[in-house]
């Protein structure tokens, strides 16, 4: 791995960084050593229970903007399965969720491959998201086994109260609890990479918990307040305002 000069060293990584070359490059040593550092402040947003319903409204106002479309009614809900049973009730719903992400997310993707070397991206992918898993001889990284889990849980908990629902009706959340993909992202925007497009994205997922956006109405959830497994390490407990939603 390439390292920076002497006189590098005593500089910003921003100037530093101002220096190379454009096209695909390492990351330096500087960059490498802040992988940690970026890892330990998404481990805090996953642990955080806080819910800042101003700051996440703002911030999918933003989402919409960025992807050319007008802003929509705001509605809260109590936790995921009362959106989800809501979403069930209305296959009127438009979504564009899909949408926002693919705008955001594709535009910060081109730009990342675009200055980073592929084998670096893959290291960041894997070690700056505090819950990403690598697995098999492969190598293959899973971005959030944990957060794919949970919201199977929300789902199966739907079908078992509307079983004339077909799940894979139900449009996937646009950010729920699987925000650790955020931080790849995020790490890249740390380091200086051009990509503000992906701070909306950041800001939901330290300020709510479920959100679905849809033509005219976003659809929100607060943070569960607690989250808890058994030895065998079983969800057992999803908690919002003092009601296990698993029971």
């Amino acid at each position: 791995m390439d390292l920076p000069t002497k006189s590098a060293e005593s500089e910003s990584l921003a100037q530093y960084l101002s220096k190379v070359e454009t096209g695909p490059r390492k990351l330096v040593k500087l960059e490498v050593d802040f992988i940690p550092q970026s890892r330990k402040k998404w481990d805090q947003i996953l642990i955080d229970r806080t819910t800042e319903r101003e700051l996440a409204e703002k911030a999918i106002n933003d989402c919409y903007q960025y992807a050319g479309l007008e802003q929509s009614r705001i509605l809260w809900t109590e936790n995921p399965l009362t959106a989800m049973t809501i979403l069930a009730n209305r296959p009127d719903l438009v979504d564009v969720g899909t949408r926002i992400l693919n705008q955001i997310c594709s535009s910060c993707n081109q730009i990342i491959n675009s200055q980073i070397s592929a084998e670096f991206i893959e290291v960041v992918k894997a070690y700056a998201n505090p819950r990403a898993q690598i697995i098999g001889a492969d190598q293959k990284i899973a971005f959030d086994p944990l957060g794919d889990f949970l919201n199977q849980v929300s789902i199966t908990e739907v079908k078992k109260n509307h079983p004339q629902i077909d799940p894979a009706s139900l449009p996937a959340a646009m950010q729920d609890y699987r925000i650790a993909y955020l931080s790849y992202f995020d790490y890249f925007h740390q380091i200086g990479l051009d990509i503000p497009q992906i701070q909306p994205l950041i800001d939901l997922a330290k300020c709510c918990g479920c959100c679905w956006a849809f033509e005219n109405i976003t659809i929100l959830t607060p943070k569960p307040t607690e989250i808890e497994f058994n030895q065998h390490g079983e969800l057992i407990a999803l908690v919002y305002d003092g009601v296990n939603i698993l029971e």
